[in-house]
């Protein structure tokens, strides 16, 4: 497996203030952050290096700190959890990061970008955001129009459905590689609160709040570009792949546990793309 370079130290507190690097599927600790901010930007460089960028969805700002890193001239945050970006704002400031070179915003992402002109970013990244939208196509489109040059997305596609939640052994029943390559999205139920933020779209039943998480396949992903008149090309994770996987392999909670957090990608049931125009 690829060892990647050090953009974000082990002693950074972009990691050791960071309370998801536990997580079984996209951990934020230092060899899964580093390598994700190493394919999904470094090797895009020419699409980071003296642009202006926009990150939707930025939770504290890790990978906003990350892009300046690389040379980004301007970053521009944006996410609904007052917290995060309170703590992303904290973070730069300890790090004595130009205020001329970043802003972290609390906002909608649909109402920021409608509210934005054409063309306004050189870059977009749409990283772990686009699943928790309950409009995936409608956020590309906006998206796709404030973009100047390039969209980065990452997202988990329809077979997480048949791996994580509730109605998970349902789904994986009626799954099969198939109909994973029909152009379709399934949306599945999540609790809104999560660890250390919450998701701005929920509604009540019976005494608990829910919220949904849409999980296009990646056939239908790759029409929604095509849509947008947008050239695409997948991001392969191969380098840091550490064995053959399916989503077969990622059911049970001793497989998630002893699982890489490459096995996703691997597998399919996350995908990367570059958009271009």
């Amino acid at each position: 497996m690829k060892k990647a370079p050090i953009i974000i130290a082990e002693d950074s507190p972009f990691l050791t203030n960071e309370t998801r690097q536990t997580r079984w599927a996209i951990p934020y600790n230092f060899e899964c952050l580093n390598a994700r901010i190493d394919n999904l930007l470094t090797r895009n460089q020419n699409h980071i290096k003296g642009k202006r960028i926009l990150d939707i969805g930025s939770h504290m700002g890790t990978f906003m700190y990350a892009a300046l890193k690389l040379g980004a001239e301007f970053v521009q945050g944006i996410d609904t959890e007052e917290k995060t970006i309170k703590r992303g704002q904290d973070l730069f400031q300890q790090l004595q990061v130009s205020q001329s070179n970043y802003n972290l915003l609390v906002d909608d992402a649909f109402r920021y970008l409608e509210n934005l002109e054409e063309g306004s970013f050189d870059t977009v990244l749409c990283l772990g955001t686009l699943y928790y939208m309950v409009e995936p196509y409608r956020l590309l489109n906006l998206m796709q129009k404030v973009a100047k040059e390039t969209i980065l997305v990452d997202t988990f596609t329809a077979a997480y459905a048949a791996i994580q939640g509730k109605e998970a052994p349902e789904v994986y029943s009626a799954m099969n590689e198939e109909n994973l390559k029909l152009p379709m999205m399934l949306t599945a139920l999540t609790q809104p609160g999560k660890k250390d933020y919450r998701l701005p779209h929920s509604f009540p039943h019976k005494d608990k709040d829910l919220s949904l998480i849409t999980l296009p396949t990646s056939t239908l992903l790759e029409i929604w570009f095509q849509s947008l008149r947008m050239r695409c090309k997948q991001i392969e994770w191969n380098e840091y792949k550490t064995r053959p996987c399916t989503y077969h392999d990622l059911l049970t909670p001793e497989q998630k546990k002893s699982s890489h957090w490459a096995d996703v990608y691997t597998s399919g049931v996350r995908v990367s793309y570059l958009l271009q125009k």
